[in-house]
This record gives C-alpha cells, sequence and structure tokens, in this order.
C-alpha cells in the first residue's frame, strides 16, 4: 500500500453524486471544507455540480458523451427497478442497483489521490464495476454510510415502512432476495443478484465510517458485511459559523413571525416521504390539540421543504406555513432561531442533520428514538426522545417542552454547547487521523 510523501500532506479525493441538495452532498461539502481548514489537500469529485474549471470541486461530466452516459445511465436503472417491482413508482427510488454508471479509476483526480473517501454515489454516478477498480488501486477507500445501500443487496435503508413506523426488513439478514420493494418470490431475484456482486465491498481496502451509534449497529448486521471491519461512528459534520445565534441575529426578522405565538418547524428534501413520518406528524397534531387545545392554538407548525402534492398537509390539526425549499443556509439558520423547538417525526434517520444544526442555533429539538437521533438529543436537556412510535407521548413531551420554554428552560448556550463535538474541523482532524492510521504500510 502506498504511504504519503511526509513532506506533505496526503491527498484525498472525495466522491459523492452531486455537491449540495441533500444531506449528504451538504454534508460532504462541508467535511470538504474542514479538510482544507486543517491543512490536507482535499478535493471532490461529483456527478453534478463543480462547474468551475479550477477549484477543489470537478463534475465527471467534461464532454457531451459523458454527459449522454449520464442520463442513459440513471434512466436504464430505473426503468430496470420500475419494471422489476410492479410498475410501483412508489418505491421507485428506495432502491438503487449501480449496475450502470461511471468508471472513475482512471480519472486524473483519482490518480492524483492518496485516499479516496465514498460519500452518496448512486443514481448515475458510480458502477459496480467501477466501485471494484477503485478497490484494485491500491489506496485506502473510505465510505461514509449516509444510508445503509453498501450493506444491502439494493435497498438504501432495509426497513419495513407503514404509515404509523418502521421495522427491519426480515430478509436484511438473511442476504435479501425475495425483496419486498420488487415484491419478489424469488429468493435469486435482483435483490440476490446484486448483493453478491457487493462481495468485494467486505474487502479490506474499504473503511466504513457510520454516522451514528445505531446505523453501525444495523450495518454490523449485514451478512455482507461479516468479514469486513466495524464501522468507525464519525457524525456529520456542521458549520458552527453558519449556524449560529449570530447569524440568526443579523438576519430581519421572518415575515411570517408574530410575537406571542409558539412556532414549530420540521425540515426535509421531501416532507411526504415516508421515511420522514408525515402521518406520524398529522397523528401528533391530531393528539396535541386534543390535549392541550388553548396551547395548540397558539402554534404554528413551519414545514420546510417539498411535496409531491400540495395539498398534503391540508388536513393538518395545527396551524401550519409552507415555507417551501429554503436553499439560503442563513436563511435556515433564523428559522431554527425563531423557533421554538424543531421536530423530527421521522421513522428512522442515519444522523439527522436538521436536528444537530438546530441546536447549534440554541433551539431545542424533539425526535423519535430512531437512529441517529439518539446520539444528538441529550434527553430532557436538549430536547426530548420519544420511543417510537407513540404519537401521544410525542405530543405529551411536545406540550411539556413548550411548557418548559416558556418558563426560560431549554436554554440556548446548552443546546449550542451540545453540538460543539460536531463541528467541521474536529471531525476533520478525526478523519484524518482515520486516514493517517490506513496509510501506515502493511507489516
Amino acid at each position: 500500500m502506498p504511504s504519503p510523501n511526509p513532506q506533505r500532506p496526503f491527498k484525498v479525493l472525495l466522491l459523492c453524486t452531486s455537491e449540495q441538495g441533500g444531506g449528504a452532498a451538504e454534508a460532504c461539502r462541508r467535511l470538504l471544507e474542514g479538510l482544507c481548514s486543517i491543512g490536507l489537500d482535499a478535493r471532490l469529485l461529483v456527478l453534478h455540480g463543480g462547474g468551475a474549471e479550477t477549484g477543489p470541486i470537478r463534475s465527471v461530466l467534461g464532454g457531451a458523451g459523458a454527459r449522454l452516459w449520464a442520463k442513459a445511465a440513471f434512466v436504464l436503472e430505473r426503468a430496470e427497478i420500475y419494471l422489476r417491482n410492479g410498475r410501483d413508482r412508489g418505491r421507485l427510488f428506495r432502491v438503487s442497483t449501480a449496475r450502470w454508471g461511471f468508471d472513475v479509476s482512471r480519472h486524473p483526480w483519482v490518480q492524483w489521490a492518496d485516499v479516496l473517501h465514498l460519500h452518496w454515489i448512486n443514481q448515475g454516478f458510480l458502477s459496480l464495476r467501477g466501485l471494484q477498480r477503485l478497490s484494485l488501486l491500491g489506496k485506502p477507500v473510505f465510505a461514509t454510510l449516509h444510508d445503509l445501500w453498501m450493506a444491502t443487496g439494493i435497498c438504501h435503508l432495509p426497513l419495513e415502512l407503514s404509515a404509523s413506523g418502521a421495522q427491519l426488513c426480515p430478509r436484511y439478514r438473511e442476504g435479501c432476495g425475495y425483496c419486498p420493494l420488487l415484491s419478489s418470490r424469488s429468493e435469486h431475484d435482483l435483490s440476490r443478484q446484486i448483493w453478491r456482486r457487493k462481495a468485494f465491498f467486505s474487502s479490506p481496502t474499504f473503511h466504513y465510517v457510520a454516522v451514528s451509534t445505531a446505523e453501525a449497529a444495523l450495518f454490523g448486521e449485514s451478512p455482507l458485511m461479516r468479514s469486513a471491519r466495524p464501522a468507525f461512528v464519525l457524525p456529520n459534520p456542521i458549520d458552527l459559523e453558519l449556524f449560529s445565534p449570530q447569524t440568526a441575529e443579523v438576519m430581519p426578522v421572518p415575515s411570517w413571525y408574530e410575537a406571542g405565538r409558539y412556532y414549530l418547524t420540521l425540515v426535509a428534501a421531501r416532507l411526504d416521504d415516508v421515511v420522514k413520518g408525515p402521518e406520524l406528524l398529522k397523528a401528533v397534531a391530531r393528539t396535541f390539540r386534543a390535549q392541550s387545545p388553548e396551547l395548540a392554538a397558539r402554534t404554528t407548525l413551519l414545514l420546510v421543504g417539498e411535496t409531491k402534492r400540495q395539498s398534503y398537509f391540508d388536513d393538518l390539526a395545527l396551524s401550519h406555513i409552507s415555507l417551501g425549499r429554503v436553499s439560503d443556509r442563513r436563511e435556515l439558520a433564523a428559522i431554527y432561531a425563531y423557533s421554538d423547538a424543531v421536530l423530527s417525526t421521522s421513522v428512522y434517520e442515519t444522523f439527522g442533520q436538521t436536528l444537530s444544526e438546530a441546536l447549534a442555533v440554541g433551539t431545542p429539538v424533539l425526535s423519535f428514538r430512531c437512529g441517529g437521533p439518539e446520539d444528538i438529543i441529550e434527553d430532557g436537556c436538549t430536547g426530548y426522545l420519544v420511543d417510537a412510535f407513540d404519537p401521544e407521548q410525542y405530543a405529551a413531551r411536545l406540550i411539556e417542552l413548550l411548557e418548559h420554554r416558556g418558563q426560560g428552560g431549554f436554554d440556548r448556550e446548552t443546546c449550542r454547547s451540545s453540538v460543539q463535538r460536531f463541528g467541521a474541523a474536529r471531525i476533520a482532524t478525526e478523519l484524518s487521523q482515520l486516514y493517517a492510521a490506513a496509510l501506515q504500510p502493511t507489516p
């Protein structure tokens, strides 16, 4: 295994499908900034974004042929899944096969790097063949588990979802086959075929980073990873300067803000995604109104994100304002700051980025016990963790939180200090130590 020149910082290449737009992309960009801030030579290779010809971010779509192949790879993958899952659009993006995509093993930036670090690389970016060739370059390959796709057959989360919650898919511990997302009756279906092709993911080349303790445990339950290294637990980094009370203070007072009202905020790329628990949110709202009608009448829910159907939350039992997608991170910080609490009703979160961002601004948070939030929330100190998936307990804790806030509880400094460990430079420093260890020659 090559080792870096001790006279220079080692070179790290991050790879991610996009440079912006989702939680994984945001986390990857923050890591890039963090690595550069501690003196490492770091770059980011993406499929979407990276338009500048100079700088640390570049796209593989350098010509018309590459752009055409990217479109073809995306369409081919989705078409195969659609035809195999009973033509169910609702499950179309819950799985990926990586049968089509790019092989970047000969890319100049890949050749330049000492360490390769994969983030979310699906939907037409890296193919399984390309990933296998990366593993044969003699360079350590790190992979941050923004979901569990690398440990499953084809799904991003090995969960059976319903309006009332989620449970572990029984096929996850069995090597897939009979895939419920394909409505399959065959042991040797597409999920089992892809699972077998992923055997190289357990090779010593790969070093896995789980963003929460719960995710690391779930990763270890995959039979695909029985011979792999245990995953390191290292949370997603956050920008503590951007998400701060000071950022919020210099922003104008939001037009929706009305003194004397309580504001709750829920943020998601897709608010009506079943993973985000939209029906649980509705159940919590109904219970909240039933348990404390006076408090509910003074409360407004801010919905930040998009929905496929604009009328989805029309029957929500709380006054609410749909703010749509907020791309300005300073504006998002202000929304957090003017909120009395930030909520998550997700049935599973690998990490819980919005919760850590809210705490960094000084706002308490509330979530079900569903993975990542259990590493973020100090129950009773910076918010509450609620048993999955109990809307009545959630509503009771919400009432308790708002009453406590009205009495000066959950102060901003306590909330903010709880997430100092998530700062980008600190996470980058810890990760650089893992890189350095992986680059040491094996005896």
